[in-house]
C-alpha cells in the first residue's frame, strides 16, 4: 500500500533586490527553539550576521543556540528555505490501493524533508512510517 504525507509549508517571502541572503527575526526567539519560516523576513546581509544554530541529530533539525532578539539579522538555517515537516505538524496521510483512497490526519513525530521517510501518529495512537511528499494546496 502506498502512503503519501501532504503538507503545505510556509516559505519565506520573496527576497528583496540586492544581497538578500540573510533573515530578520520578526519577534524574539528562545534559545533551543526551532526557527520557523514565518518568523522571519528576507533582508540584505550585513558582514557581521551570525548563524546561531546547532543541528539536533535526534530531531533532525536546526535549533537556536542562544536567544534571538526581534529585529536581529541572521544567516538562515538551511531548512528554512525547504518545505519541511517538523515534529508536531499535522499532515494529511493518503493511502491508496487501486481505485480506493483513504485520507486521515496524522501528527509528525520527527522532522523530514521532501522524499524522506518519517514516523507519524494517527488519532487512534497507531505509529506509521510514511514518505513525505510536499504537495502544493
Amino acid at each position: 500500500m502506498a502512503a503519501l504525507a501532504i503538507l503545505s509549508a510556509a516559505m519565506l517571502a520573496a527576497a528583496p533586490a540586492g544581497d538578500a541572503s540573510c533573515i530578520r527575526a520578526l519577534g524574539p526567539l528562545a534559545s533551543g527553539s526551532v526557527p520557523q519560516p514565518d518568523g522571519f523576513e528576507r533582508v540584505a546581509c550585513p558582514k557581521d550576521a551570525s548563524r546561531p544554530y546547532r543541528y539536533d541529530r535526534a530531531g533532525g533539525i536546526a535549533r537556536l543556540t542562544r536567544e534571538v532578539a526581534a529585529g536581529e539579522v541572521l544567516r538562515p538555517a538551511p531548512e528554512l528555505d525547504v518545505a519541511m515537516v517538523r515534529p508536531g505538524d499535522t499532515l494529511e496521510l493518503t493511502s491508496g490501493a487501486g481505485p480506493v483512497r483513504i485520507e486521515r490526519d496524522v501528527t509528525a513525530l520527527q522532522a523530514a524533508r521532501p522524499g524522506q521517510r518519517l514516523f507519524v501518529r494517527a488519532a487512534d495512537g497507531q505509529v506509521l512510517s510514511v514518505r513525505y511528499e510536499d504537495v502544493a494546496p
